[in-house]
C-alpha cells in the first residue's frame, strides 16, 4: 500500500480536512508506511510551511516521509483549462516522489516478510 497526502496551504496551518480524515482510521494502520507528500500554494511557498507540520503529524502516527517531496508553487499556473499539468518539471518531481514511495513500500514489505514488524511497547 502506498500512502500519499495532498494538501493546500492555508496560511501556515494544515487544512482541516487532511488531519480530520486521518482520525477515521485506527492508528496502527499507519505504522511503518512510507508517505509521498505533495503540497501546494497559490504563491511562492509551495506549501512548504504546512509540509513541515504534516511531516511532524505523520511521524507521530508511525509513518515516514520519503526524501523526495513535491512542493507546487503558483499551482493555478501549472494546469490548463482541462486540468492537465503544463509544467514538465512538476511531472518529473511527481514521478520521482512516486518512484521513491513505491521503492520504500516494497522494501518495507520485504523486511516485514523476513523479520516481521518491530514490537511497540
Amino acid at each position: 500500500v502506498v500512502s500519499t497526502q495532498s494538501t493546500g496551504s492555508s496560511g501556515i496551518n494544515a487544512e482541516y480536512g487532511s488531519p480530520n480524515m486521518l482520525d477515521h482510521f485506527p492508528p496502527a494502520s499507519f505504522r511503518h508506511r512510507p508517505l509521498g507528500m505533495v503540497t501546494y500554494s497559490m504563491g511562492s511557498g509551495g506549501g512548504l510551511r504546512v509540509q513541515s507540520q504534516l511531516k511532524n503529524m505523520v511521524t507521530d502516527m508511525g509513518m515516514f516521509t520519503v526524501p523526495a517531496s513535491v512542493k507546487v508553487d503558483f499551482v493555478h499556473k501549472k494546469f490548463d483549462e482541462n486540468d492537465n499539468c503544463t509544467d514538465q518539471k512538476l511531472l518529473e518531481y511527481v514521478d520521482r516522489m512516486m518512484t521513491e514511495t513505491v521503492w520504500y513500500a516494497e522494501a518495507i514489505k520485504l523486511q516485514k516478510e523476513a523479520k516481521g514488524l518491530p514490537s511497540i511497547s
